[in-house]
């Protein structure tokens, strides 16, 4: 690892001005610390968010809307009442519990991907500025790659929480060069491109203070749950994950939103899934129908055809979870 600077701001706006000058971002630092380690990446200065107020890290409710700070831990958010039943399950999941200790909100949306070959600097890596992602050279396999959305770089973004986000229409408040702003979830991410390792929209000296998301109460209708999918039980990144919220009337699905994680090289949302859902009482079959609707324009390579398998059969359990709450 190389010598570098740490700075402790003590407010999301003294942060985002230092990082305009230069610097990296930590803030749990179980992403950040890897890659300063395997030398992915070497900042002068590294600009640490421990020593942001209460607020940082405070969740609450506002009618209908639960806002989180985006330096809130996933066991903190785990534990809360007020997070909906799908975002708790995927915090709840990730990692092992000495990581979700330390791992934030903000932290496990905007991490890099795992994929080996951006870890590694022996090997070339698009995002890393060479001409071409070698997980799509001939003869190769790359068991966690992702199978939509797949050129020119074929990574998967690692994010348990983000499909659960996604579902409730999340909305990050960012404190950057120019002030604060608000980038919808939607909005947040940005294809691959050479030489560009994250996958947001977001700029270096941005600061993510808080995120917000609808409250997507039962009471109100909604079921939501979550599903992962990991080659261990513990202490993994996931292979496949999948949120859902169904709004149901008269046991029917009036309304369904499906959002899948781990791949593509961002979240992606089945559209294909929802239209099978919505407007028809629920059923297994129908869950198996969304499954494979979600995989019709997957693109698997030699090494990832299995996920597609994985997919559908995280779709069906994620909504067969989500009907059985009342």
């Amino acid at each position: 690892m190389k010598s570098f600077e740490l700075l402790r701001p003590t407010t999301t706006e003294a942060a985002a001005r230092v990082l305009a000058e230069g610097g990296l971002l930590k803030s749990g630092g179980v992403d950040v610390l890897d890659r300063l380690k395997e030398r992915v990446d070497e900042p002068d200065r590294v600009v640490s968010l421990v020593d942001l107020g209460a607020d940082h890290t405070s969740i609450t409710r506002d009618g209908d809307t639960i806002h989180i700070g985006a330096g809130a831990t996933l066991t903190r958010i785990a534990a809360s009442d007020l997070v909906p039943a799908s975002l708790r399950e995927a915090a709840a999941q990730a990692a092992s519990p000495q990581i979700r200790n330390l791992a934030t909100l903000g932290g496990n949306l905007c991490q890099h991907t795992r994929c080996g070959y951006y870890r590694l600097k022996t090997f070339p890596c698009l995002k890393r500025g060479d001409d071409t992602c070698p997980v799509l050279a001939e003869g190769a396999v790359q068991e966690t790659a992702g199978i939509f959305a797949n050129r020119p770089c074929a990574c998967a973004h690692p994010s348990s929480v983000a499909p659960a986000l996604g579902t409730g229409n999340a909305v990050l408040h960012v404190v950057g060069a120019k002030g604060l702003r608000e980038v919808s979830f939607a909005d947040l991410w940005a294809a691959p491109v050479k030489g560009r390792a994250s996958d947001t929209v977001l700029a270096d000296s941005d600061v993510i203070a808080r995120i917000s998301l609808d409250a997507r109460d039962e009471t109100a209708g909604w079921r939501v749950a979550h599903e992962e999918i990991r080659q261990k039980a513990a202490f993994d990144w996931p292979l496949v994950t999948c949120a859902v919220a169904l709004r149901v009337a008269e046991g029917k699905v009036e309304q369904a939103s499906v959002w899948l994680g781990a791949v593509a090289p961002a979240p992606i949302r089945s559209t294909a899934a929802e239209a099978v859902l919505t407007g028809k009482p629920f059923a297994a079959p129908l869950a198996a129908q969304a499954g494979e609707a979600a995989v019709a324009e997957a693109t698997p390579l030699a090494g990832t055809r299995y996920k597609v398998q994985l997919v559908q059969v995280a779709v069906r359990r994620a909504l067969a979870k989500a009907w059985g709450r009342s």
